[in-house]
C-alpha cells in the first residue's frame, strides 16, 4: 500500500506538477510546471510570440501627458473620451491664448492711437500749474479750471508732482521735474520760452500711456478740457472711485474717460489670456496625474503571478524525497 501511494504521487506530480524532483546539486531537472491561469512575466519575456501581456509604466504615461495632455491616456489605452477631453482642452486653451492676446494687442494699439490724437504735451504744460503752491496762492491758474481757491482736489494737478514724463529736447533727454529745478542740467527746461514747448517731444513709452490715464497730474493734456460752466460739450468733472481703502477722487474729461475704458478692455483680454494659460498648465498636471493613476490602477487589476509545486530532494532519505515544495512568484 505504501509503494502504491508513492507511485500514485509520482504519476500525479508528473501529470500536473512542475517536475518530479528539485535539488541543490542539479541531479534532477524540472520538466513541467503547474501554472496559474494567468500568464507569467517570464513567459512574456521568453515567449513574446505567444504572450498577450502588455506592460505600462507610470513614468512614461506621466511624461507623455506633461508634454501633451491626452497622450498619456492614449498610451494607457484609456477610453477615447479621456484622450479627447484633455487634448481638446489643450487645443482650445492654446487657441484662446493666441486670440485673446491678439485682441488685447489690437486694443492696445487703438488706445495708444487715441491718446496720441487727443493728449498733447504742450497743452498739458500750458494748462497745469507748476507746483501745489500755485494753487494755494491762486497764482497763474489757467482759466480752464474755473478755480474757486478752496478745492484741495486740484492740488494733484501740477507739473512737478509725484510722477514724471521723459522729455526729448535739443537732442537731450530730460524729465518733467526739470521745469522746477534750478540746476545747470535742467536749465533749458527751467528757463524755457513758451514757443519752445512745441519743439519738446514727450517719450511715449509704457509709463507715458499709463500715467496720462491713471493720474490727475496729467489731465490738463486732454484736448476736451474746458470750462464746463461755459461749454456744455466740453469740460472736466470729479468722479468718485471706490477702492479697498476708501474713495478715490478722479478729475475726468470725456476723452480721458473713454481712454480709460479702452485700456480697461485691453487689460481684461490680457487677464483672460492669463487665465487661459493657467487652465492649460492645470490641464497638463491633471492629465499627468490621471495617467499615472490609471497606469497603477491597471497594474493592480492585471497583476500576474505564478505558482509551482514539486518534490524536494533529500539524499539522506531512502527514496531521495524530502517533501513537497510550493512557490508563488509575481
Amino acid at each position: 500500500m505504501k509503494y502504491f501511494s508513492l507511485i500514485l504521487f509520482f504519476v500525479t506530480t508528473i501529470l500536473s506538477g512542475n517536475g518530479i524532483l528539485s535539488n541543490y546539486d542539479n541531479r534532477f531537472e524540472a520538466l513541467l510546471w503547474m501554472k496559474s491561469e494567468h500568464s507569467s512575466l517570464q513567459d512574456a519575456l521568453t515567449e513574446l510570440s505567444d504572450s498577450t501581456l502588455v506592460q505600462s509604466y507610470p513614468a512614461r504615461a506621466l511624461l507623455r501627458s506633461l508634454v501633451f495632455p491626452g497622450w498619456g491616456q492614449m498610451y494607457n489605452k484609456s477610453p477615447w473620451w479621456k484622450t479627447a477631453l484633455f487634448a481638446g482642452i489643450e487645443v482650445a486653451g492654446i487657441v484662446g491664448i493666441v486670440q485673446l492676446n491678439k485682441k488685447a494687442e489690437n486694443l492696445r494699439l487703438d488706445f495708444e492711437a487715441f491718446a496720441d490724437e487727443h493728449w498733447n504735451f504742450s497743452r498739458w504744460i500750458r494748462n497745469t500749474p507748476l507746483t501745489k503752491s500755485h494753487w494755494t496762492s491762486d497764482l497763474n491758474i489757467p482759466d480752464v479750471w474755473n478755480y474757486n481757491g478752496v478745492d484741495t482736489t486740484m492740488y494733484d494737478v501740477i507739473i512737478d508732482g509725484t510722477h514724471s514724463l521723459s522729455i526729448l529736447f535739443q537732442e537731450q533727454l530730460y524729465s518733467t521735474p526739470c521745469f522746477n529745478d534750478t540746476s545747470h542740467y535742467c536749465d533749458p527746461l527751467y528757463n524755457y520760452e513758451d514757443e519752445l514747448l512745441d519743439f519738446m517731444q514727450v517719450v511715449r513709452d509704457l509709463h507715458f500711456y499709463e500715467n496720462i490715464g491713471k493720474y490727475d497730474q496729467f489731465v490738463g493734456g486732454w484736448d476736451d478740457l474746458g470750462n464746463a460752466a461755459n461749454d456744455s460739450t466740453q469740460g472736466w468733472w470729479i468722479k468718485e472711485k471706490r477702492t479697498e481703502d476708501g474713495t478715490e477722487i478722479l478729475i475726468m474729461t470725456r476723452n480721458k474717460d473713454k481712454y480709460l475704458d479702452m485700456r480697461y478692455e485691453s487689460d481684461t483680454y490680457l487677464k483672460m489670456a492669463t487665465y487661459a494659460v493657467s487652465a492649460v498648465m492645470f490641464n497638463h498636471v491633471i492629465s499627468a496625474l490621471e495617467a499615472v493613476w490609471t497606469t497603477q490602477s491597471n497594474a493592480r487589476h492585471e497583476k500576474t503571478y505564478d505558482t509551482s509545486i514539486g518534490l524536494y530532494y533529500n539524499k539522506n532519505t531512502k527514496y531521495g524525497i524530502g517533501g513537497l515544495s510550493f512557490a508563488i512568484s509575481w
